[in-house]
């Protein structure tokens, strides 16, 4: 069980009283298919599921249009419930955030009070934040301190000037390095570069400019890639040395400049500007969302599909690659940091020790699965413990870098299997004794017939519908 970080709140103090959230699931049973076969066969009917005709509501809340056999047998539930176990990154060295608690947040409103009532709220949340976040949410903490009754908006714009200052400075160094490699370029190239270079330094330093008219790295940058420039390894060196503009993902000041502003500019389908206000709640939830636990494909799905296209089509490398589209759990940041990547590629992309933050969640799992066996909650550690063997093959098929060890987990999982069918089978056999007795069947008809053939409605239908049917 999770001891959740948002339980019970008293709204007139703001204080968190930490508590045990205890929460009941319902779950198809499924048998474990051998991964040759690469499908799941759902345990009633033996029927198999790739012929389901329903589509199936992935994690991230898409909805795939054909029958996916991992989404199926390792169900949002399932990772929902993993995350209340406080599960690692499985690309960083944070814990993930389950989006639970940030529903939580934002329903009982606390992050748009006065800053002593939100850094409460969110300072359980510290270790979870990626670098940039925990230095402002720090700075935020030492600012409400000496002026508890500002929020959190008010904390941040006290250190606008300064941070924008910084700001500055350190896209000015970008820009005059661009500037600098642009000299060797034909004259009407260099022209070009030079009016888009002149026009970012007219709006960075302008005084006190309306969010519209800032300097913006997301136009630099488009700008930049519009330009006709005839040597393309030139323009990738350049673009190469743009996106080195600071951005809030990796720089406090551009965060702080960017959420100082009291509103944000979009555009809708007309292509209208439309201005949105910029709040406190806005800033609170910004430090916690590259946090919240999502789940990355290992292999993306832009390749997967054009494997499963050679594969119809008869190419013979195709037919034993894995029909699997495996995923597992990350953060938001970094799963949309890898985006369409190979897992290798990215390994090689990034500073972390991705495979030994891959091997930290495996462990946590094999810790999770020990403690639900424990307890008796077979029929999630059953699910558990299918899911540590296909993130295992899943490697070995997709990555030379990532190697999964599970110690002697893999000799226990038939113990645990036994241990998990005794379940079933007493649990059964339970049911049969209740029918032969009299018993209500649980298995929740509308009707059911008397010995004399009358038809009559099922009385613990009508005492259970109410909390659902209201």
């Amino acid at each position: 069980m999770l001891i959740s970080k948002i339980q019970q709140f008293n709204i007139s103090t703001g204080y968190i009283q930490n508590g045990i959230r205890s929460c009941k699931f319902r779950d198809a049973r499924y048998n474990f298919s051998p991964l040759d076969n690469d499908t799941f066969v759902k345990s009633d009917d033996g029927n198999n599921i790739d012929r389901m005709p329903h589509r199936n509501v992935s994690f991230l809340g898409g909805i795939a249009n054909v029958s996916n056999a991992f989404e199926t047998k390792f169900t949002k539930v399932f990772f929902k419930k993993l995350l209340r176990e406080g599960i690692p990154d499985a690309y960083s060295d944070i814990i993930l955030i389950p989006n639970e608690d940030i529903d939580a947040l934002k329903s009982l409103g606390v992050l748009k009070k006065k800053s002593s009532i939100a850094i409460k709220y969110l300072k359980p949340y510290r270790d979870n934040m990626f670098p940039v976040e925990k230095e402002v949410f720090s700075l935020l903490e030492t600012l409400s301190k000496k002026n508890p009754d500002l929020t959190l908006q008010e904390l941040i714009q006290l250190k606008y000037k300064n941070a924008e200052q910084s700001l500055i400075n350190h896209q000015s160094k970008v820009l005059n390095k661009i500037s600098q490699m642009s000299k060797v370029l034909p004259k009407n190239e260099f022209l070009e570069v030079r009016k888009l270079l002149q026009s970012s330094y007219n709006k960075m330093f302008i005084p006190e400019p309306l969010p519209e008219n800032r300097f913006g790295r997301k136009d630099f940058i488009y700008g930049l890639r519009s330009i006709s420039i005839a040597d393309p390894k030139m323009k990738q060196k350049m673009l190469d040395v743009a996106s080195l503009l600071p951005q809030s993902a990796d720089s406090a000041h551009a965060f702080i400049v960017k959420y100082s502003q009291p509103y944000k500019i979009v555009h809708n389908k007309n292509g209208e500007i439309v201005k949105i206000p910029r709040d406190s709640e806005e800033i609170g939830l910004r430090l916690l969302m590259p946090s919240v636990g999502t789940d990355d494909h290992i292999h993306p799905q832009k390749a997967f599909r054009a494997e499963e296209a050679a594969r119809r089509s008869g190419d013979e490398s195709a037919q034993n690659l894995s029909r699997l589209k495996v995923s597992i759990l990350t953060s938001k940041y970094m799963n949309e940091l890898k985006s369409d990547t190979p897992i290798d590629d990215f390994i090689n992309s990034q500073n972390a020790d991705i495979p030994a933050n891959i091997q930290a969640q495996i462990a946590k799992l094999i810790e999770i699965a020990d403690r639900w066996c424990r307890c008796g909650n077979f029929s999630m550690v059953d699910t558990l413990c299918d899911y540590i063997k296909v993130l295992q093959k899943e490697f070995e098929l997709r990555s030379s870098k990532v190697k999964i060890d599970l110690g002697n987990f893999e000799e226990r999982i038939p113990v645990i299997k036994e241990k998990v069918k005794n379940f079933k089978d007493l649990r059964q056999a339970k049911r049969t004794r209740m029918k032969k007795c009299g018993h209500a069947d649980n298995c929740h008809k509308d009707q059911y017939v008397e010995k004399d053939g009358r038809i009559v409605e099922n009385r613990k239908v009508l005492k259970h519908s109410s909390r659902f049917q209201q």
